[in-house]
């Protein structure tokens, strides 16, 4: 690629410096589905302009300009990486990406007043020049306008290779949302609910904009330092968080666009952390909603679900004694 493209290259990667001026404390809708986030990402991905130049600055695929990576991987999955560590790892790299573009997204969707296409050209154009509503306002066959087009095709085909795909999984039961769930049986362990097939919810939910990602961030870690531990090397269970291999492949597919096996998700803490940031960003969601924005029972709601796939069993049993202890790792991870 020509050196005239350099400068919009800069340009895109700029402009997702500007993210910290506020994207993070505004209010997020949920609009997306975490199928369409992923297509978008990947749409980046696919369109991103590319300079030619090995030594040009910018890392991974969606050629990210380095300032933005140890900020962005410290909001969405709790640790701050090198440029180098994030290029080095293609499905952290989208799952942080995922994160970002979840709420740019989300915003853009109620910008356009839920028209899918529109949203799309919109987070294309925050991504290109900081300023979504751009998007109609550049002069046809500009690079900006080319761009913004490009990303448009490829978010289509890759939502429709993901449509076509569905047939093979149209068989399984339609998932509801974890309130509605029945309570799964504890084992005599008491491990989480991860470990006994827990719940998911088919779509994100209602964000509310007293969630932080720092937030999301302090209960999985305080899942993790709560997690009950079996002694046993070889109990099935994987990673640090005690989870069930089956829910690893769906979890994964549907937070990083790619199904891990449960090796490879346990090998990978920095991955396995952002993709149970992602399925629990929506349960706390949930949660808060339910507790009325009751911060300490909004977290113990969202411990029982992961224990029990109740949250209403927060303050029962056996279970309150577990949620507490979730909660107070929570109050701990936060004042770090």
């Amino acid at each position: 690629m020509g050196f005239r493209f350099i400068q919009p290259v800069q340009r895109i990667l700029l402009s997702t410096a500007l993210l910290s001026l506020g994207l993070w404390s505004s209010p997020v809708y949920a609009q997306a589905s975490d199928a369409q986030v992923s297509a978008l990402v990947e749409a980046l991905r696919l369109a991103a302009p590319q300079t030619g130049r090995v030594d040009d600055g910018l890392y991974s695929d969606w050629q990210i300009k380095p300032g933005n990576i140890p900020r962005w991987s410290k909001q969405c999955i709790g640790r701050e990486l090198s440029p180098a560590d994030f290029e080095a790892s293609p499905v952290t790299a989208r799952a942080i990406l995922v994160c970002v573009m979840r709420d740019v997204l989300n915003e853009q969707y109620d910008a356009s007043n839920n028209n899918e296409s529109v949203a799309i050209q919109r987070a294309a154009a925050w991504w290109m020049t900081g300023d979504g509503s751009q998007y109609n306002s550049v002069p046809e066959n500009s690079y900006t306008y080319t761009y913004i087009q490009n990303v448009l095709k490829n978010y289509q085909q890759q939502r429709r290779n993901s449509q076509a795909q569905q047939p093979a999984t149209s068989a399984q039961p339609t998932p509801t949302s974890s309130a509605e769930k029945p309570a799964s049986s504890a084992p005599p362990t008491e491990r989480p609910s991860s470990a006994t097939s827990p719940p998911q919810s088919a779509t994100p939910s209602s964000t509310n904009n007293a969630i932080s990602d720092a937030k999301v961030a302090a209960l999985v870690e305080a899942l993790r330092l709560a997690a009950p531990q079996t002694g046993i090397e070889d109990d099935g269970l994987y990673s640090d968080w005690q989870i069930k291999p089956g829910n690893i492949p769906r979890w994964s597919k549907q937070c990083i666009g790619r199904e891990l096996s449960p090796a490879d998700f346990e090998a990978s803490p920095v991955t396995a952390r952002s993709i149970l940031v992602c399925v629990m960003g929506d349960v706390l969601n949930e949660q808060y909603r339910a507790s009325n924005n009751n911060e300490s029972v909004a977290i113990q709601r969202a411990a029982a679900w992961w224990m029990t796939g109740d949250p209403q069993q927060y303050n029962q049993g056996s279970t309150a004694a577990y949620t507490q202890r979730v909660l107070n790792f929570y109050q701990q991870s936060l004042v770090k």
